[in-house]
Formats: structure tokens, C-alpha cells, sequence
């Protein structure tokens, strides 16, 4: 009884996956932060509103791929991955309306569609090669404009800019990581673009969409929606798009996935020296 309701637990804790859910939900506090001014009640509310609809996913994706698909053991069993999904959804509702009646209703309608992606992904938005690719960095913009909703109640078009270019960004970084997937993706004919196009067109592809990145932030900057500073972030993409034709995958994702973290920073700080921000009043203050 009691291996069992430890296995039951570590089923439920397997959930959490922080590689996935820590950039999203730190995006999520990042967009509140470059807000004028910051509610931390708000904020922390948003950001475990974004933690529950990925841990939705994940159980979602769980019962899908092991009970429906039978692509691997089940960690739950299907009753135990279906509680835990309505539980979460449960917590994830709580969380919306507690944000719709703080007033910050732009943020909830920023973070009701975190929940469609995470419910969709596994039986349908995980079977086409575009949403495949584009479902996670969508949802991981919203959670960064849905931070700052939720302070503002508007959009600035810096903020939107940086979410666009997350978006593009991080398109790119998810089909080299499908390269290294793609032996298996063929097995269980999930037609991630890799599969579709082979390795060398895609890595291709993926140069491609990080070059689009470059070139809108450089565009931003052009029209004084970012300033300077955010060509940085264009240097990293470009980087990026080397990497991704020039190195083998699983060096060149784990070089790209490290390239993200400045390729942000950059976009955040030059969002904040744009306009100021919450975050650096607070290192001010610190300081």
C-alpha cells in the first residue's frame, strides 16, 4: 500500500517539469516586472495561473501518449492522469477568476488560451508539423504578455514586439531540437518537421526562422519600438542560425538553448530602458 501511493505521488510530481515550465512561468513574472508598476499578488497569481495550464499538459500529454497511443509505460494510470488534469484545470479556473475579479481581465483573456494549447497539444496540435513546432513558444508569449496585462491593462508595443520575437525565436530552437527526436517521432508517425522535411533541410529551415528573428528585432529598432540595445538579441539569433547548420544537433541545441537566456535578457533590458520598469525602480531601490 504504501509503494503504491509512492508510486501514485512520484506519478503526479512527474508532472513537473521544470525545463519546461520554469522559462514560461519566469517569462510570466518578467512581463509583470517590466510594468510601470508591479502587484506581486497579481503577479505570483498569473504566473501559477501559466504553471497550472502546463502541468495540465504534461498529465494530458501523459494519458494520450501512454493509454491512447501506447508510445510508452504509463507513469499514471488513466483515472489517476485524468484526476490530476481536472485538478489542475480546477486550480487553473480558480486562478483566472481570481485575476477577472482583481480587474485584470486583459490578462485572463491573454492566459484562457494556455489552457486550449494544453488540453489540444497531445491529440491534436502534436500531429501537425507546424503546430508541433509553434504551440510551446506561443504559449510561453502569452505567458510573457499576460504578465504585463496583468499589471497595465494594455498592451505596450515593446512588450508585444519582444513576444513576437520570442515567438520566432524560439521556433527555431524547437525544430533543432526535433532533429534529435526524429528517429523516434518516425516510429510513432508524429510529423514533427524534421520528419517531414529530413535532418539537413530542416536544420535549414531552423537557420532560416532564427535569421527571421534577427531580422525583426532589427526592424523593431528601426522603428523605435526597441532601442539599440536590443541588437544584442539580433547577434545571438544570428549566432543561432549558424549554429544551427554548422554544428551537430545535439551540440548545437544545447548552444542554442544556452544563447536563449542572453538572447532575452537582452530583449527585456532593452524593453525597460525604453520605457522603465517595475524591476529596475526595485534594483534601484536595492541598490
Amino acid at each position: 500500500m504504501v509503494a503504491d501511493s509512492t508510486r501514485v505521488r512520484r506519478g503526479f510530481l512527474a508532472g513537473v517539469k521544470p525545463t519546461f515550465m520554469l522559462p514560461a512561468v519566469a517569462l510570466a513574472l518578467a512581463g509583470s516586472a517590466l510594468a510601470p508598476t508591479i502587484s506581486l499578488l497579481l503577479a505570483v497569481a498569473h504566473a501559477a495561473a501559466v504553471g497550472t495550464a502546463l502541468y495540465t499538459a504534461h498529465v494530458v500529454d501523459e494519458y494520450v501518449d501512454a493509454h491512447v497511443r501506447g508510445e510508452h509505460d504509463p507513469v499514471l494510470s488513466a483515472a489517476a492522469a485524468t484526476a490530476a488534469a481536472v485538478a489542475s484545470t480546477l486550480a487553473f479556473a480558480v486562478l483566472a477568476t481570481a485575476l477577472w475579479v482583481a480587474g485584470a481581465r486583459a490578462a485572463v483573456a491573454a492566459t484562457l488560451p494556455l489552457w486550449a494549447l494544453a488540453v489540444l497539444h497531445a491529440p491534436v496540435l502534436d500531429k501537425h508539423p507546424v503546430t508541433v513546432t509553434v504551440d510551446y513558444p506561443v504559449g510561453v508569449a502569452l505567458a510573457f504578455a499576460g504578465g504585463y496585462l496583468a499589471q497595465t491593462g494594455h498592451l505596450a508595443p515593446g512588450i508585444a514586439a519582444v513576444a513576437v520575437v520570442l515567438v520566432v525565436s524560439l521556433s527555431g530552437l524547437k525544430i533543432s531540437i526535433d532533429r534529435l527526436d526524429q528517429a523516434f517521432d518516425r516510429t510513432i508517425h508524429k510529423h514533427t518537421l524534421p520528419v517531414l522535411l529530413g535532418d539537413r533541410t530542416s536544420a535549414r529551415v531552423a537557420a532560416a526562422v532564427h535569421v527571421l528573428a534577427a531580422v525583426l528585432v532589427a526592424g523593431f529598432v528601426a522603428a523605435s519600438i526597441l532601442p539599440t540595445l536590443a541588437l544584442i538579441a539580433a547577434a545571438a539569433a544570428l549566432a543561432d542560425a549558424v549554429l544551427a547548420v554548422a554544428v551537430a544537433p545535439r551540440w548545437s541545441v544545447r548552444a542554442q538553448m544556452a544563447l536563449a537566456y542572453p538572447f532575452t535578457a537582452a530583449l527585456l533590458a532593452a524593453q525597460c530602458a525604453s520605457t522603465g520598469c517595475a524591476a529596475a525602480e526595485v534594483a534601484g531601490l536595492a541598490g
